[in-house]
């Protein structure tokens, strides 16, 4: 039977771990994460694949906190953009969240692989995979025991299909897999989460790596201090592989460069890039929005002009920027960062006669934060009517986030779940791994931190919703009621600005 692209997007779904099983997993400690990258060697030998086979997709690694995403993307439009001649530069681009659709993750010379072709490489990943299921599956149930789980209660309490990754180790396989397939000639990997353990750090030797701004996120996995997240991101360093990184704060530096030490990368010296190169991007157009981007950008040329001095035998100089790159610099889009959408490009355009326009962004850590408000600020109306759909969930500090939109003087706040629809989730956005309810229980106490801790804020001003589509009815009907202008900040998580963006009917790009 072939997969259809809906069957493809319902087999990963089944990967996501539910509350239980995470539970069960945290507690399992390090043993866990230092278990990740043999399991992940297993897979690919399970699907056909050696690590080394990956050496020639020419990868470029990025990991991060801050920017990892963008800097990826517009890594993958200079590249793209290139002026290579006869042979064009294919590129390969595996990032994540999504925000619509999950094939937004892989992309082939920028654009979202089709429907067809993910359900095509999902179907050969998880028929070979299945094709092994009996001697994986005793292999796990050994690993477990040596790590004290009860394999079979995990089991029970909801891996649907205990034989296989979990959704993004899934996706990682599915993505190499397509770029092999489709015979890029460079891959750009975003890591998913820290580094050393992350299951896109399978590949042995890639051509350059990139460390964008690092700050405190997923505290709960890779640790409570700058140092030890840093320890985690640097992790991605290969042994005489060229390194690229933002200039960090000093503590998070002097690990990045103990580490680099460790992994013996002499013969490729750690390159830093300081914010203070931002004059050399003075007078360079880059297509996304706000200062932060630049300083991503810096570090895209970078990893540029170390790749195709490696791979295609081009030298160019740093400074100033060579004019190659200005095309793709101008051209990169990078939707969900950043965007400002009018309401006549929605399918609520009908349904108000005034001035709405929605302002989309998915920072979701405190620096970043930050920035979302410098950007809302920057590019808003102050006499419009200000409205926040705020939504954060897995164990961050929602009121610490908040602290940082205070000063953007907002008329209402809306408090939501992340679920898409009244009807419930898209499917491309299913989460299993936190309980409705727990995510409904986290915006009503973030609703009730905001009136305490702001006396003057009108109450009746703040509202909770228990999904993405009722917060935008409420929008809309704000908005036809009211006599003035009204612009609407969605913020504070990247799956409820892809969830707010399929409520508004928006396309995938």
């Amino acid at each position: 039977m072939t997969f259809t692209y809906k069957e493809a997007v319902d087999k990963l779904n089944s990967l996501q771990s539910n509350a239980a099983l995470l539970s069960q997993l945290r507690k399992a400690g390090p043993r866990m994460n230092e278990r990740s990258l043999p399991e992940m060697r297993e897979y690919f030998g399970r699907i056909g694949y050696e690590c080394k086979d990956f050496d020639k997709l020419n990868v470029i690694h990025v990991t991060g906190t801050k920017g990892k995403g963008s800097t990826c993307a517009i890594t993958q439009s200079i590249l793209e953009h290139f002026p290579a001649g006869e042979k064009p530069i294919r590129t390969g681009l595996f990032t994540s969240p999504h925000l619509m659709a999950v094939r937004e993750r892989i992309r082939i010379n920028g654009r979202p692989i089709s429907e067809e072709k993910f359900a095509k490489y999902s179907q050969d990943v998880w028929d070979r995979l299945e094709a092994t299921k009996s001697e994986a599956l005793a292999a796990m149930l050994a690993r477990a025991a040596a790590d004290g789980i009860d394999a079979k209660s995990v089991i029970k309490s909801g891996k649907e299909h205990p034989d296989k990754p979990v959704y993004f180790r899934y996706l990682t396989l599915v993505a190499l897999h397509t770029f092999v397939q489709e015979k890029v000639d460079v891959a750009i990997l975003e890591v998913g989460v820290g580094g050393e353990y992350d299951s896109t750090n399978v590949v042995e030797r890639p051509v350059v790596c990139g460390i964008t701004a690092l700050g405190l996120d997923h505290v709960s996995v890779l640790g409570t201090t700058i140092d030890q997240i840093a320890w985690h991101k640097a992790g991605i360093i290969k042994p005489h592989v060229p390194a690229v990184s933002f200039d960090q704060v000093p503590e998070a530096l002097a690990v990045v460069k103990r580490r680099a030490e460790e992994k013996e990368i002499v013969q490729a010296p750690l390159q830093i890039v300081s914010a203070d190169e931002i004059e050399r991007l003075k007078d360079v157009e880059i297509g996304l929005a706000g200062v932060h981007q630049k300083y991503n950008a810096l570090v895209a040329i970078e990893l540029c002009r170390v790749w195709l001095e490696k791979c295609r035998g081009v030298k160019l100089p740093s400074d100033p920027v060579p004019v190659e790159f200005t095309e793709g610099l101008r051209r990169v889009q990078w939707p969900g960062r950043g965007q400002k959408i009018h309401n006549s490009e929605t399918k609520y355009a009908d349904r108000v006669a005034k001035d709405l326009l929605w302002y989309l962004d998915g920072a979701h850590t405190v620096e970043s934060l930050q920035v979302c408000a410098d950007w809302f600020s920057d590019h808003s109306d102050k006499a419009a009517l200000r409205v926040l759909i705020f939504n954060c969930t897995h164990g961050r500090d929602g009121a610490r986030l908040l602290s940082n939109l205070d000063a953007l003087a907002f008329d209402h706040v809306v408090f939501s779940s992340n679920v898409t629809f009244r009807k419930g989730y898209a499917s491309d956005n299913m989460d299993k791994t936190t309980s409705t309810e727990e995510i409904q229980s986290m915006q009503t106490d973030l609703a009730n931190s905001w009136i305490e801790t702001r006396p003057s804020f009108d109450r009746n001003n703040v509202h909770v919703t228990p999904t993405l589509e009722d917060a935008i009815e409420w929008v809309v009907d704000y908005a036809n009621q009211s006599d003035r202008k009204v612009q609407v900040l969605s913020t504070g998580s990247m799956l409820m600005v892809g969830n707010i963006m399929a409520v508004l009917d928006m396309p995938v790009k």
